[in-house]
C-alpha cells in the first residue's frame, strides 16, 4: 500500500522557519548611548535541555584547551505534527498542473498539518534577551505568512506562522561559579500541507472510437472514426449507411 516517496515538504518548512531569524541583531552601546558593537545572534536547530548543556559544559580540541560557547545565540527545534479538520477538503480530489512542453503533473488532495516550532533565546544579560524578542515579536500579529516553494503540483504556498506565547527563564539556580544564562522561549504554530505521492502522466495523443447506430428497418450501420489529441476526428468511414 505505501510506497516510498519524499516531497521534502516539512524540510522544506523547517528551513524556511529557520531563515526567518538569521538577520536578528544585538547592539552594545557606550554609556553616552553611542552604538560600540553590534552583533549577528547565530541560529542553529538544536533542543533547549542539549543546548543550555552545552552552555554549561565547556569544550575544546584538547584537554589543555576549554572554549565557552559566546552569548548571544540562538537555536530552534521542530515540535508536534497535528491533523488539522477545519482546513481539509475531499480527500478523493485531484490536483492537476500542466507545463508547457512536459507532461502534466497529478496528485490526490493534499492534507492540512499544524507543525509546532520553538524558538529558544539565550543571552547572559536581560537587555541583550530583550532585544531579540523586540526584533521578532511585532512581526506576528498574530500571525506571519511565509510563501514556499514546494514541489510541482503547489509552487508557491502562503503559510501562515502563529506566535502562541512567549516565556522568559533565568537559569539561577547553583552557587556562583555558574554561568548565568537567560532563555526565552518562543512557541510557534505553521499552518502547512502535506501531499502525497506526486506522478507525471503521459499526454493521451489518440485514442479507437466504434459505434454502431440503429436504423428503423432494423439495419445497423458501423462507423469507425479515430479521434486525435484536439479531438478532431480522422480517418471517417462509412460502412453499411448505403450511400452511393
Amino acid at each position: 500500500m505505501f510506497g516510498h516517496f519524499y516531497n521534502e515538504s516539512l524540510r522544506k518548512l523547517t528551513v524556511g522557519f529557520g531563515t526567518l531569524f538569521d538577520e536578528v541583531y544585538v547592539v552594545r552601546s557606550n554609556s553616552d548611548g553611542t552604538e560600540n558593537n553590534k552583533l549577528q545572534v547565530p541560529i542553529t536547530y538544536s533542543s533547549k535541555e542539549k543546548f543550555i548543556r552545552r552552555l554549561q559544559e565547556q569544550s575544546g580540541i584538547s584537554d589543555s584547551t576549554k572554549v565557552e560557547i559566546t552569548l548571544p545565540r540562538m537555536s530552534f527545534e521542530l515540535g508536534s505534527i497535528d491533523y488539522d479538520p477545519t482546513r481539509h477538503l475531499n480527500k478523493i480530489n485531484t490536483r492537476v498542473r500542466r507545463i508547457d512542453g512536459q507532461n502534466p503533473y497529478t496528485s490526490y488532495q493534499e492534507v492540512p498539518y499544524n507543525v509546532s516550532f520553538s524558538l529558544y533565546l539565550y543571552s547572559r544579560s536581560m537587555d541583550d534577551n530583550l532585544q531579540m524578542i523586540e526584533q521578532i515579536v511585532p512581526y506576528f500579529a498574530p500571525e506571519f505568512i511565509v510563501t514556499l516553494k514546494l514541489n510541482n503540483i503547489e509552487q508557491t504556498l502562503d503559510v501562515p506562522i502563529v506566535l502562541s506565547n512567549v516565556a522568559i527563564q533565568e537559569q539561577y539556580d547553583g552557587n556562583f561559579l555558574d554561568r548565568r544564562v537567560i532563555a526565552s522561549s518562543l512557541n510557534f504554530v505553521c499552518k502547512t500541507r502535506l501531499y502525497s505521492p506526486i506522478n507525471q502522466n503521459t499526454v493521451i495523443i489518440g485514442s479507437d472510437i466504434n459505434f454502431a447506430e440503429l436504423f428503423g428497418d432494423g439495419t445497423t450501420g458501423d462507423t469507425a472514426a479515430t479521434a486525435g489529441a484536439s479531438g478532431d476526428i480522422t480517418n471517417y468511414t462509412e460502412r453499411g449507411f448505403g450511400y452511393d
